[in-house]
């Protein structure tokens, strides 16, 4: 018996595999793509860089320093930027991969497989996290090359541990957006709102103390909007560790805390999401609908 369920698990991994190897040969295939999506988002930065240094006269500011701790807000947008890459991809990649396959006329026949159609959204999940990555580490460097990046390097193994719990917590994200799709269809209204109201609540490129500076009594909810997705303790935490002098919202051990307790409850949420999506799908007959 235990002999057979080990099997089973080892056959149910062959289709992540297979499913990641195969987004990954079709991904290539495009490599005009890749590098659009490597190098774009840093002149996408470039006009926040030139227009604070035009504002402040250089790369120190310390009305920033008075909202992060840190004068450097170079870096700091240096840093959210290349983590922003990682929703980008759950929103984008993991959240609109069953569409595509629909697009493709394969949906169905991945539907009615046998395997687990957990291990497939996984199989997806692992090849845009490694395709993130490679885009989130060229843009870093070329960023860093071009605008300059002060981190302290000797906490960049313990900044990849947030990274990877942050990663996590996005594929229950992903999960959770490929039930929605496949019972909507339509993403693109949903995913731009999204990913604008994520781009707000977030401290991608200015502190989280700048929501309540701004907004004042509505800001506060803002805040507590922003803390709880994964983006935001992932960067209080890792921002913390690279930038000298970052005073953080939340501390780095609460903030490692919350990340593991949400990875499980978002991956969780996601798969009955889908689970869900996919019965409801299957009774109506509207998988492969449009």
């Amino acid at each position: 018996m235990k002999k057979d369920v080990a099997q089973n698990f080892i056959l149910e991994l062959k289709v992540s595999t297979s499913t990641a190897k195969k987004e990954l040969l079709i991904n290539f295939r495009y490599p005009l793509w890749v590098i659009f999506w490597a190098i774009m988002p840093v002149f996408w930065l470039a006009p926040l860089v030139f227009q604070g240094q035009a504002l402040i006269g250089g790369r120190s500011s310390t009305s920033f320093a008075m909202l992060s701790g840190n004068s450097d807000f170079i870096t700091f947008n240096i840093v959210g930027s290349s983590l922003y890459a990682y929703v980008m991809s759950a929103l984008w990649g993991m959240g609109l991969s069953l569409r595509r396959e629909q697009w493709s006329g394969t949906l169905e026949t991945l539907m009615v497989s046998p395997c687990n159609k957990f291990f497939i959204l996984l199989g997806k999940a692992v090849s845009d996290s490694m395709l993130t990555t490679f885009y989130a580490l060229v843009q870093f460097i070329l960023a860093s090359l071009l605008f300059g990046a002060k981190i302290k390097l000797e906490n960049l193994a313990y900044a990849i541990f947030v990274l990877l719990l942050m990663i996590f917590a996005l594929y229950g994200v992903g999960f959770l957006l490929s039930g929605v799709i496949l019972m909507y269809k339509e993403p693109g209204a949903l995913l731009n709102f999204v990913n604008t109201f994520i781009s707000i609540i977030c401290p991608v490129n200015y502190p989280l103390k700048a929501l309540v500076f701004v907004f004042e009594s509505i800001g506060y909810y803002l805040l507590i909007a922003g803390l709880i997705f994964p983006l935001t303790p992932a960067l209080e935490a890792i921002r913390a560790l690279l930038l000298p002098s970052f005073d953080p919202f939340i501390g780095t051990t609460l903030a490692l805390t919350y990340l593991v307790v949400v990875s499980v409850v978002l991956l969780f949420l996601g798969t009955f999401l889908f689970n869900y999506a996919e019965r409801k799908a299957r009774k109506a007959g509207t998988l492969g609908t449009y």
